[in-house]
């Protein structure tokens, strides 16, 4: 995969073992993957990206037997870049990642994103942790930058959140040189998150 080196992948490995075999839901198949501004994640949330900058890159349900899904948006344009384990990647400017899982109760869904939240304040330098509602929805933000000189990005914010039986954790890191306002990104992505019965 092309961002193995992010974070939310590597919860996507961690909580499931794969093959790595992937399915693009049948939505997105009708039209390029970047055209879609609309996009429902499992049984429960809406996305609709009024931000242009925030291109969809990715979407991933093949774990959703497992109550498992994951995107990706870009912003800016790629440049390759190689990786740690010597993989040339795409890179760009900023990328927002969302996990989210469905599990069997809202007891499952809470430890679940405990341990997610747990996983990324133990592998980043935490410079801000505070609470937030966007579109009704609570989230525990949290602001950071990377110990690791090998990641390509050095700075990122993230939300992390528990609706009924589903947990979800959205990442939005950037490169040194990013110009633009992180929280303000992501803030503004969680306001057009809409979660339904």
């Amino acid at each position: 995969m092309k961002s193995t080196f992010k974070f939310a992948l590597c919860l996507f490995c961690l909580f499931m073992t794969v093959t790595g075999c992937s399915h693009t839901s049948p939505a997105l198949e009708k039209e390029p993957i970047e055209n879609t501004a609309f996009l429902a994640v499992g049984r429960h949330l809406e996305i609709n990206n009024t931000n242009d900058s925030l291109i969809l890159y990715d979407y991933k349900e093949a774990l959703a037997g497992d109550g498992l899904y994951y995107a990706s948006w870009r912003i800016g344009d790629a440049v390759p870049y190689e990786n740690s384990e010597g993989d040339t990647v795409d890179l760009y400017d900023a990328q927002l990642y969302l996990l989210l899982g469905e599990f069997t109760s809202s007891i499952n869904a809470q430890s679940s994103m405990d341990e997610w939240l747990e996983k990324a304040e133990s592998n980043y330098e935490i410079s801000a942790e505070e609470e937030i509602v966007c579109n009704e929805q609570a989230y525990r933000m949290i602001t950071y930058t990377f110990p690791n000189e090998t990641n390509p990005y050095a700075r990122g914010v993230s939300a992390f959140g528990v609706y009924e039986n589903s947990a979800v954790c959205i990442e939005l890191t950037c490169q040194k040189d990013f110009a633009g306002d992180l929280k303000a990104i992501i803030t503004g992505f969680l306001e057009n998150c809409t979660y339904i019965k």
